[in-house]
């Protein structure tokens, strides 16, 4: 879609809305599965013990139900990331999150940090489609291109700029970096730090293809899009 074809209705399905702070508990993620459907986002996302309770309430819509894997630092043990990737697949997950192993990128072991990837993906094996998220605000220009390598040789069809546990917003030359690095055929999402239309009409415009938004502001920024569902 190019920025001028932005409207409120194309946008909610570019858009994952998310209740996955430490604190968000039960009438969080009601919440959020109410806002989901109203708004027919394209995903709502969890925390993995949460995802049991939103699965059921998105019964029947075309808002996935998703949850991340080894978040927000990304440090768990590979065994572990694969382990919590295969729970969440029978908790009936619909779409993943995964964070790279950062501290590995930021150390040079880039070879580890492919591992560590790959074995998350390896144990998915298509059944949902999975993002791998960079943390773009904790890396430097080298670290973003060599983490976007990292996972492009991993196999990740998907590239995610951030967990939104930074407080560092993307960029649009995080994006474009991505872009340059994925190529022309992967998802990249742009999350973190974004609250206007003409954020989303440059990151667009940079090669994003997906957003992550904070509830509130995706609900105010697809109604000043304005609403198409014809």
């Amino acid at each position: 879609m190019s920025p001028a074809e932005l409207t409120g209705h194309a946008l909610a399905r570019m858009i994952d809305i998310s209740a996955v702070q430490a604190q968000h508990g039960r009438t969080d993620v009601e919440e959020l599965a109410r806002h989901a459907l109203e708004g027919d986002f394209v995903a709502a996302h969890v925390l993995p013990s949460w995802l049991p309770v939103l699965r059921p309430l998105l019964a029947g819509s075309t808002t996935n139900a998703g949850s991340p894997v080894g978040f927000p630092s990304g440090g768990s043990a590979t065994p572990v990331k694969v382990a919590e990737a295969r729970w969440l697949l029978d908790a009936g997950v619909q779409e993943m999150d995964v964070v790279m192993n950062i501290g590995l990128v930021r150390s040079g072991e880039l070879a580890a940090a492919t591992r560590d990837v790959a074995a998350v993906l390896e144990a998915v094996a298509g059944r949902v489609p999975v993002k791998v998220i960079l943390e773009v605000g904790l890396l430097d220009g080298e670290q973003l291109r060599a983490a976007a390598r990292a996972a492009v040789d991993a196999g990740a069809a998907s590239l995610k700029t951030g967990t939104g546990w930074q407080g560092i917003p993307t960029t649009a030359e995080h994006v474009r970096v991505i872009r340059e690095i994925a190529g022309a055929d992967r998802e990249i999402k742009a999350s973190g730090g974004i609250r206007s239309l003409a954020q989303i009409r440059e990151l667009l415009d940079a090669g994003a293809t997906r957003f992550g938004i904070n509830t509130a502001h995706a609900v105010r920024l697809v109604a000043e899009a304005g609403e198409d569902r014809a």
